[in-house]
């Protein structure tokens, strides 16, 4: 049995939103999976995005100085802006993510393997976690169809792995004009 509930968050246009959190995640088998897939790809993650990831405020603040003192590149006309995506982990559907997943796999790993876990049988691993995420709401089931469980690191992972491929062309494009980026 899944034990499960749900925050219910009301925005201003008298929408909500359910957020589902998965109480007894340590024992289901898809909280484990994605216990072992986050181990397995978040350090492959981590080492490609690490250059444009602040981990917190002083890390964005060494950034930023260095950006400014040595590359001399800090103009009076320069905008700072954040993009927040609410909800994004459950935004982007599965078939979407696994895509984005593989490539990202295709493109960062030397060999087609981790750990001798081959990039299909990871893509097939997390097609598995993907689909087979439950959570029990008002006497019923129901299945994400898009994203997964904000409550696991691996769909934070996932989701970084989605978000890197905007990423590429993004910082390929402020990096020609010599622009300050990161996330």
């Amino acid at each position: 049995m899944i034990l499960s509930f749900l925050f219910c968050l009301f925005n201003s246009k008298n929408d909500f939103s359910l957020k589902p959190v998965i109480a007894d995640s340590q024992r289901s088998i898809t909280s484990r999976l994605a216990q072992f897939l986050d181990q397995l790809l978040r350090p492959i993650m981590q080492c490609h995005t690490n250059s444009t990831t602040f981990l917190n405020g002083a890390d964005f603040i060494r950034k930023l100085n260095h950006y400014t003192e040595i590359k001399h590149r800090l103009r009076p006309t320069t905008i700072f802006a954040t993009i927040k995506i609410p909800n994004f982990h459950t935004m982007v559907p599965h078939g979407t993510m696994l895509i984005a997943l593989k490539d990202f796999l295709n493109q960062y790993l030397a060999v087609p393997h981790i750990e001798n876990i081959s990039i299909n049988r990871i893509i097939h691993l997390t097609s598995l976690f993907l689909h087979n995420n439950r959570f029990y709401y008002d006497h019923k089931i129901y299945r994400f169809i898009k994203g997964g469980p904000r409550t696991l690191s691996f769909t934070e992972t996932l989701s970084h792995i989605y978000v890197s491929q905007w990423e590429r062309l993004l910082f390929k494009e402020l990096s020609i004009r010599n622009e300050f980026y990161g996330r």
